[in-house]
């Protein structure tokens, strides 16, 4: 698990993991995420598929809580200490998990 933020174990339902699967395949065939696409089974039995992180945009201070899944893997293959995205509200590059975006702040 992640060092520098938390992270919340949930239990997701059928149909949340059916629509958190739906918006990954979206991705895949938008071209925001690099495929090939993962089978419903594999997709769905993933490590860290039921664990979200709470994320903050530095820019428009706009919060939501994510799924992690996609996070972990982009964090293994970039060997980040913890994810940076685009936020979904202002579309700039400073969506952060809202530890770091607390000790960033704070060391203003």
């Amino acid at each position: 698990m992640p060092k520098f933020f938390n992270t919340i174990q949930i239990k997701m339902t059928s149909a949340q993991k059916q629509n958190l699967y739906r918006a990954y395949s979206d991705n895949i065939d938008q071209d925001l995420i690099m495929g090939p696409k993962m089978s419903y089974m594999s997709f769905i039995n993933q490590p860290n598929l039921e664990v979200m992180v709470d994320m903050k945009c530095l820019d428009c201070q706009f919060a939501l809580r994510v799924n992690f899944a996609l996070y972990a893997e982009y964090m293994k293959l970039e060997k980040s200490p913890f994810p940076l995205d685009t936020c979904p509200h202002c579309r700039k590059l400073q969506f952060v998990p809202l530890d770091i975006y607390n000790k960033l702040i704070d060391s203003i």
